[in-house]
């Protein structure tokens, strides 16, 4: 029972770890920021640092333009080559958005050219670490200088069943907005660890973000929390296909003060995605995912006043596929966008276009 199940284990992995893209994780129902907590991915490294030690040897591309905030509507172009080097494995990406908040950047140099170095060893204990940096400025004659600088550090660690990992903005700094006086400050921290319990693995996770900026002399201030306690299991239904599963409680705090008030927005909510990936030909993988919230959906507005309700249309289907080509795989979102050449005018319609088949198209090649 047990060669079993090592036997099973050992599929899991060999049947996922070539693969590396945000399109892939979306189409899952996964996160496609720092990456899922139980289905393994190489985008993982982005919350667990030490996974650098188990994705290696390999160079992916994220296709997009230059836009300031990634979606899936407009694509953010990045992506890097990892390596291992002995008994130890490094890493650099570019162009990595994660805990930009450009979104809330009015004004301001917004958080680009991002540069992510990776470096990990195994020791007994798989450890890694990440270390990202930003920086721009704009200058013009006649103007006061806009400049932006971002530092932050990311460990993890993985010991048999155990995995445990930190991300800390430890500096992020707008200066120059609508007037020279104008300042934007950042701040950031992820923690997590999780727990493989025959097959289960389960996860908690905390996030905090949030920002100062000051305009004018007047501060607002926003502060984010969201903790994640969940487990998800991927089952093997056969060497081709598989399932992946996962029920996970999330609560989320948004608070905004200002000088003259303060709002304040809870949610809660218990979250269902039930997932597939099938092996459809040598050349052809497809997956796709459903989710939504269950029995528990809450969301709660507090300002002079306090207004309750469930959030509406939580359903979510997404849909993928990667073309294998040998070491290189293509990767891509199915039906997730229409057609429109207008990203503001994109919908996710779930049409099956043959001259618009994938978009998100992210490209990884293994050696």
């Amino acid at each position: 029972m047990k060669k079993q199940v090592l036997i099973a284990t050992g599929l899991a992995v060999l049947s996922t770890s070539a693969f590396a893209s945000k399109a892939r994780l979306e189409a899952l129902g996964q996160n496609d920021d720092r990456g899922s907590f139980y289905v393994e991915d190489s985008r993982n490294i982005f919350r667990n640092a030490a996974k650098v030690n188990t994705f290696k040897n390999y160079i992916t591309t994220e296709w997009g333009d230059a836009a300031a905030t990634d979606s899936a509507s407009t694509p953010q172009a990045e992506g890097g080559f990892f390596r291992e080097m002995g008994s130890f494995n490094y890493g650099v990406y570019m162009g990595s958005d994660i805990d930009a908040q450009n979104s809330s950047r009015t004004n301001y140099q917004v958080h680009d050219n991002g540069l992510d170095l990776f470096f990990g060893g195994d020791m007994g204990v798989q450890w890694g670490a990440r270390v990202h940096y930003a920086s721009g400025n704009t200058e013009n004659a006649g103007t006061f200088k806009k400049e932006h600088s971002n530092f932050g550090l990311g460990l993890g660690m993985m010991m048999g069943d155990i995995e445990g990992y930190a991300n800390i903005i430890l500096s992020d700094e707008s200066k120059g907005g609508a007037a020279a006086a104008d300042k934007f400050e950042a701040n950031g921290l992820n923690l997590g660890v999780s727990y493989n319990l025959n097959g289960n693995k389960l996860f908690v996770d905390y996030d905090a973000d949030g920002f100062d900026n000051t305009v004018s002399g007047a501060k607002t201030e926003q502060s984010n929390t969201a903790i994640t306690v969940g487990v998800g299991r991927i089952h093997e239904v056969s060497s081709t296909a598989r399932l992946n599963m996962d029920l996970k409680f999330v609560s989320e705090k948004e608070e905004t003060k200002t000088a003259a008030s303060t709002t304040e927005d809870k949610y809660t909510a218990l979250p269902l995605t039930i997932g597939f990936e099938a092996d459809a030909t040598s050349w052809l993988t497809l997956r796709g995912s459903v989710s939504q919230n269950i029995i528990i959906n809450n969301e709660e507005t507090k300002t002079t006043t306090t207004n309750k309700n469930t959030k509406a249309n939580t359903t979510d289907v997404t849909a993928g596929a990667t073309l294998n080509f040998g070491k290189l795989k293509v990767d891509g979102s199915i039906g997730t966008t229409s057609h429109a050449r207008n990203a503001a005018t994109q919908t996710e319609n779930g049409t099956l276009a043959l001259d618009n088949v994938l978009t998100r198209v992210g490209v990884t090649y293994w050696f």
